[in-house]
């Protein structure tokens, strides 16, 4: 009697053993500060390089980027030039092409702080009040096309963006728009970079 009474037991242990060990555990959600992806963009009037990470927010329906350009002496003619721009992209749609292929037309606009020597945001006191607009704050429209592919084999990633953009610096679309000495397409700059998803 003893011996069934053990028997049981340990079959009843063993039931609940397996059921438990079978549950699955939900997976937390990622923390809000950790990016959806990385990122790096040749020119668009945000730096010569540039380098961030990105979140995809409400959806996909805004891609929100905090970024670092660089332009180096040799190309800006000065001293170097350091920025820090929060970049907004917004899919206008999606188009399939195959499986692993994805078109997006996109548009959007930026916000650039210079944080180098070369501008200010506050009028310097050797000039008279109103003379100069701070130069250290820009705003960018630019529009493009974007091509996503899913990287189904890839430990590390889940897709990768290429893209390219056209756009101009509000101050330049000011000139255009303003003047007859400044064409729309001389204030227009091209800029190409890359996404990587986690």
């Amino acid at each position: 009697m003893r011996n069934k009474k053990i028997v049981i037991l340990q079959i009843l242990l063993l039931i609940c053993f397996n059921s438990f060990s079978q549950e699955t555990k939900p997976i937390d959600k990622k923390s809000w500060y950790v990016p959806d992806y990385v990122k790096t963009q040749f020119a668009g009037n945000i730096g010569l390089f540039s380098v961030g990470v990105g979140y995809k927010l409400f959806d996909d329906v805004l891609y929100t980027e905090l970024l670092y350009g660089f332009v180096p002496e040799w190309a800006s003619r000065a001293d170097n030039i350091h920025l820090i721009t929060i970049k907004n992209t917004f899919p206008l749609y999606r188009k399939k092409i195959n499986q692993n292929w994805t078109l997006v037309p996109i548009a959007g606009l930026t916000t650039t702080l210079d944080i180098g020597t070369n501008s200010f945001t506050t009028l310097p006191s050797k000039y008279p009040e109103g003379y100069y607009v701070p130069t250290a704050v820009h705003f960018t429209v630019y529009g493009g096309v974007l091509m996503h592919k899913k990287m189904n084999n890839s430990k590390t990633f889940s897709g990768v963006d290429f893209y390219l953009e056209a756009g101009t610096v509000e101050t330049y679309l000011w000139y255009a728009l303003t003047t007859k000495e400044v064409d729309l397409l001389d204030v227009m700059s091209i800029s190409v970079g890359v996404n990587f998803h986690f």
